[in-house]
């Protein structure tokens, strides 16, 4: 009867505030179980890939064409440099800590001389805030068939909606 009452006093006290503590009023408590701002990344995002010395060349177009299911990102990426292109399925998935990790999946078409191979790359983007509106940044790396690429990073901007 003793060792059922205490296993039952120390489930109770691990499933309640501790003996002698009052619950957390509603506005604090509401403060510790906000949620993730709700941010819609869905769209089209157009700016520039940049690479480090030493790559094929260190500015590149470069587009994302994105749509957002809660925390998860899908679409496509699309480079180009002159008459080089390739466009990549990509997916991906908000981190704890606000940015996206994204991974591009599968190289789905391009053009590009037959001594040059894609880099397939991994990307981990920040949102950030400009008076011209939301923007992603961040690093990205990577590898081809020759091995691992010269990194860099991106710098996109959302397309605004037309009325």
């Amino acid at each position: 009867m003793r060792l059922t009452l205490l296993l039952v006093i120390f489930c109770f006290s691990a499933y309640s505030p501790a003996f002698g503590q009052q619950p957390l009023p509603q506005e604090e408590l509401s403060v510790h179980l906000r949620s993730r701002p709700k941010m819609r990344l869905s769209g089209l995002w157009t700016g520039e890939l940049l690479q480090n010395e030493g790559g094929i060349a260190d500015r590149f177009e470069f587009t994302m064409q994105l749509w957002q299911n809660g925390i998860f990102l899908h679409g496509t990426a699309h480079v180009k440099l002159g008459k080089i292109w390739a466009e990549m399925k990509l997916s991906g998935f908000q981190l704890d800590n606000g940015s996206w990790k994204l991974t591009e999946t599968e190289i789905l078409r391009s053009q590009k001389p037959d001594d040059l191979s894609w880099c397939i790359k991994r990307y981990e983007l920040r949102i950030g805030y400009t008076t011209e509106g939301m923007t992603l940044h961040g690093p990205w790396w990577g590898s081809s068939k020759f091995g691992p690429c010269v990194p860099g990073s991106v710098r996109l901007k959302i397309k605004k909606r037309s009325a």
